[in-house]
């Protein structure tokens, strides 16, 4: 006797998940970190160097009503090795960010991507996984 299944659900849920995910999600940022600032001007001058070098969108707003706080650029690494994603126009991460080595800039960044729970672009691609 043959057996049939109905998984609607299942079936559509890929397409449910990359039809809620918005742009940022597909951004790894994990280890990444951001500094808070009371004032956008407090947070630009704290960036100015990179700012300098090109880091359009350095700071975000964040906050409703009267009380506001901005965030500085996502960073991930240290002194030796830093790199630095701002933000878009329109809102939220911007994939191109800036990397420097021991406070020297070196040259733009691209953020490894993430989607369906794996590393699809960027630094962090390639290798394989055990199964």
């Amino acid at each position: 006797m043959k057996k049939l299944f109905h998984l609607p659900l299942l079936t559509s849920l890929p397409l449910l998940l990359t039809a809620c995910a918005g742009s940022d999600d597909r951004i790894d940022l994990n280890g990444y970190q951001r500094k808070s600032f009371n004032t956008e001007a407090e947070c630009r001058a704290y960036y100015r160097v990179q700012i300098e070098r090109g880091l359009t969108y350095p700071c975000e707003r964040s906050g409703s009503g009267a009380r506001f706080i901005y965030f500085g650029p996502y960073f991930l690494g240290g002194f030796t090795n830093t790199t630095y994603l701002g933000y878009r126009r329109t809102g939220g991460v911007n994939s191109s960010g800036l990397q420097f080595k021991n406070g020297t800039y070196v040259g733009s960044y691209t953020a490894p991507s993430v989607s369906r729970g794996g590393f699809t672009s960027g630094s962090r691609s390639g290798g394989s996984f055990g199964g």
